[in-house]
């Protein structure tokens, strides 16, 4: 089955019902410009895994893609829906042995965002069809037809890849030569919960920042707790993301981490034993069987110039420059492709092929020079934190 666009009428095909694609649509659905997006996930809900992301300079741009309607609503899909931004927050960095406060990164008017009730306010008003895994793209001079693995065909004037840093978008863009888009790997774990902790840890983390803290320590472990979710009443309910990253070359461990919730969870334990109070009490206090996710290698792709076949196919967020999370840097990148090519499209003359073409080339111009240096700025960061000397020598990582 196939669904086409009438000719003369621009359509645009996103990949990915993700931050980036969800701000996509919105900023064509503004523009007045036929707009839906694909995602491979059933349902808003289908991954069990929620998770939280913080916005600290790019909260201006959320503004410039969101209606007046949504951009009131921001605060309420916030980890504490109280908080309020305000010019002097930061996030706190502490030696994780002795709690000492070793600097406050300047964080003015952050926001952290729940990612679930995020996605879900921003795809409000748009077509997005989910149970679409995207299988192969066509592309001809006016046009651009994308087939998925159900069967069905949509064709548009431009596709956006915004599926991720598993892109299928960029593999397809860089089939000639896959290993211009294939994902580079660094010798760092990672394990991630969400979580509710007991009373006395949970009120004491709060005591050390309302919203996140980071730790680093002398043997290389990196921390960071943020709230999740503190509706409840009771602090025993609140939720909170604990991660914790680490050097890690041992290949038969990692295997066995990954195949091993409670083996997860003990080696997460065994990494806290030196931490100093409340950061050894929040992995102590994960309940045994807490979905921990692990990862024994951390991925970026530094961004390359792809062949846009004369503008009818480009990436966003993560597809675009996959990046390392321990600056925090994703989410506002995202939101800065989207807020970028919403200025080119503001500029179009008229709404045709040509122009739409136009504009996704001024667009990825800034993408490709500002992707490249952000992956690499955040790659050479995430090495740092983990080389207690190295980061000892430089605050400057963290500005």
């Amino acid at each position: 089955m196939e669904s086409t666009n009438p000719p003369g009428v621009l359509r645009v095909l996103v990949i990915g019902a993700g931050s980036a694609g969800l701000l996509m649509g919105q900023v064509f659905k503004k523009a007045g410009i036929d707009v839906s997006v694909f995602e491979q996930d059933d349902s808003p809900s289908a991954r069990p895994r929620d998770w939280n992301f913080g916005v600290y300079w790019a909260q201006s741009r959320i503004e410039e893609c969101l209606t007046p309607e949504l951009n009131a609503l921001i605060d309420t899909v916030q980890t504490d829906s109280s908080y309020r931004r305000y010019e002097g927050s930061v996030c706190p960095i502490r030696n994780g042995v002795t709690g000492e406060l070793l600097k406050d990164i300047a964080t003015p008017y952050a926001i952290r965002l729940r990612r679930r009730a995020w996605l879900h306010l921003i795809s409000t008003g748009l077509d997005v069809r989910y149970g679409k895994r995207l299988q192969s793209i066509d592309t001809s001079e006016e046009a651009v037809s994308a087939t998925f693995t159900d069967g069905t065909v949509e064709t548009g004037t431009l596709l956006i890849g915004a599926d991720g840093a598993h892109s299928v978008t960029r593999d397809w863009l860089f089939r000639s030569r896959p290993e211009d888009g294939a994902l580079h790997a660094l010798p760092i774990s990672s394990f991630i919960a969400i979580t509710k902790l007991n009373r006395e840890t949970a009120l004491a983390l709060r005591e050390v920042h309302p919203t996140y803290c980071i730790t680093l320590n002398p043997n290389g472990l990196f921390t960071f707790v943020s709230l999740h979710d503190c509706t409840p009443e009771d602090p025993a309910e609140w939720t909170f993301m604990v991660m914790m990253t680490w050097g890690d070359d041992n290949v038969e461990e990692q295997a066995a981490l990954a195949k091993d919730n409670d083996l997860l969870l003990d080696k997460a334990c065994a990494l806290a034993k030196p931490l100093a109070y409340p950061f050894d009490a929040m992995v102590h206090a994960i309940p045994r069987g807490t979905r921990a996710w692990y990862s024994g290698r951390t991925t970026y792709w530094p961004t390359k110039p792809w062949d846009s076949r004369g503008g009818r196919v480009t990436l966003a967020g993560d597809a675009a420059h996959a990046m390392t999370f321990h600056r925090g840097q994703g989410l506002g990148n995202a939101i800065t492709d989207v807020a970028e090519l919403q200025t080119h499209l503001g500029a179009m003359k008229a709404q045709t092929g040509a122009e739409l073409a136009n504009a996704v080339a001024k667009y990825e111009r800034e993408v490709w020079q500002r992707g490249y240096d952000v992956v690499m700025e955040n790659t050479e960061n995430t090495m740092a934190v983990h080389d207690w000397d190295k980061i000892s020598q430089s605050a400057g990582y963290w500005h």
